[in-house]
């Protein structure tokens, strides 16, 4: 199936871009695709909005397998979301998976905002039913799932985030579906959140998103990025209430002086 693991790899990339392509030449049933991009193109009223429904179906289920992948291998191995984020961002780039020149990744954002909200600047008291609703805690049977699964989760999404908006499309003409600008804004709204609405969640969001990532970072946006760093890692934990996943942020500008030579 097109979303079963693994999905990196040459010839499983390849596969999956010739299903998805195949799909896409189908031209019943159809649905219209504004239903699936936030902000579509202006176009006159009488202009066609209609694509292959199958093709959406696949790209379902694909970002489906994604987010799952990024949670599974990511979860203790933050590096290892990179080259998942790789072929899903390669799969959103292809021109010919695209609507008018507009690309459908904003299947695959709506399903990161469901799992992990807080890239979104949404948070809520953990201790409650309402609060994990809207932090993304998942449940299985009913119940809650165990907050040690719930942290593997969120770190796996947090790098997986971080794998997908750091891209480097300089040496490629396909253009970018997830300009690096969308991970200068979902670091905002986490360290935008309000010190004492900050969560275990945000700290195991943001941990997982700058570790591997600090260089890459930086490399996009220089002086720039040192300085949102010393306010991600310096100063929002210090705000916050204590907690495990507050202090391993914490912890990080010692490893970057020591690894990257990084003073925040």
């Amino acid at each position: 199936m097109l979303g079963n693991p693994p999905l990196t790899g040459s010839s499983q990339t390849r596969k999956i871009r010739e299903v998805l392509l195949e799909a896409s030449r189908y031209s019943q049933p159809t649905v219209d695709v504004r239903q699936f991009i936030i902000s579509p193109p202006t176009l006159p009223e009488e202009s066609d909005h209609k694509i292959s429904g199958l093709l959406i179906y696949l790209l379902n289920i694909f970002v489906k397998g994604v987010i799952e992948q990024f949670i599974a291998d990511a979860a203790t191995k933050t590096e290892a979301a990179d080259p998942i984020g790789v072929v899903a961002v390669s799969m959103f780039a292809q021109p010919d998976l695209k609507w008018r020149d507009t690309s459908l990744v904003d299947i695959l954002f709506a399903k990161f905002h469901r799992d992990c909200p807080v890239l979104w600047g949404i948070y809520g008291n953990e201790k409650t039913e309402g609060g994990r609703q809207r932090l993304g805690w998942a449940k299985e049977d009913g119940m809650w799932i165990r907050e040690q699964t719930h942290g593997e989760r969120m770190t796996g999404l947090g790098a997986g985030f971080a794998a997908l908006s750091l891209r480097d499309f300089s040496k490629t003409r396909l253009q970018n579906p997830i300009p690096n600008t969308h991970y200068w804004r979902a670091l905002a709204c986490i360290i935008n959140t309000p010190p004492q609405e900050a969560t275990q969640t945000h700290f195991l969001v943001l941990k997982a998103m700058v570790e591997n990532y600090a260089g890459r970072f930086i490399g996009f946006y220089g002086q720039a990025a040192v300085a949102a760093l010393r306010k991600a890692l310096v100063e929002f934990p210090a705000q916050a209430p204590k907690s495990a996943a507050a202090s391993a942020v914490a912890v990080l500008p010692e490893v970057f002086k020591r690894d990257l030579r990084l003073t925040l």
